[in-house]
């Protein structure tokens, strides 16, 4: 039973570290959307296109910060399950996990 529970203990701490990479990934990503130019001008006088593209952009980064904030909150529950996770077992067992 105690190998059983130390595999989910490293499964947990495996997963919450990458959880945490991609969050930080994702940031890190997220920062080329950050700008107002979309990148193209008024191609041909087509001013329509070059809303589009702005409203398009607009709505991708607002998912991303949407995204990245969910993100952001499954990490942290992961880390606050890990750390009661490592409390319990130092209440059970009198012991510190490596």
């Amino acid at each position: 039973m105690a190998d059983e529970v130390q595999v989910f203990y490293n499964h947990l701490i495996t997963e919450t570290s990458l959880m945490n990479d991609s969050v930080t990934a994702l940031m890190a990503r997220s920062g080329t959307l950050q700008g107002d130019d979309v990148g193209i001008e008024n191609p041909a006088h087509r001013t329509a296109l070059r809303l589009e593209m702005r409203r398009r952009f607009t709505a991708l980064r607002a998912t991303v910060e949407a995204c990245t904030s969910d993100a952001s909150d499954i990490a942290e529950r992961l880390r606050a399950i890990s750390e009661r996770y490592s409390d319990l077992d130092v209440e059970l067992t009198g012991r510190e996990q490596p």
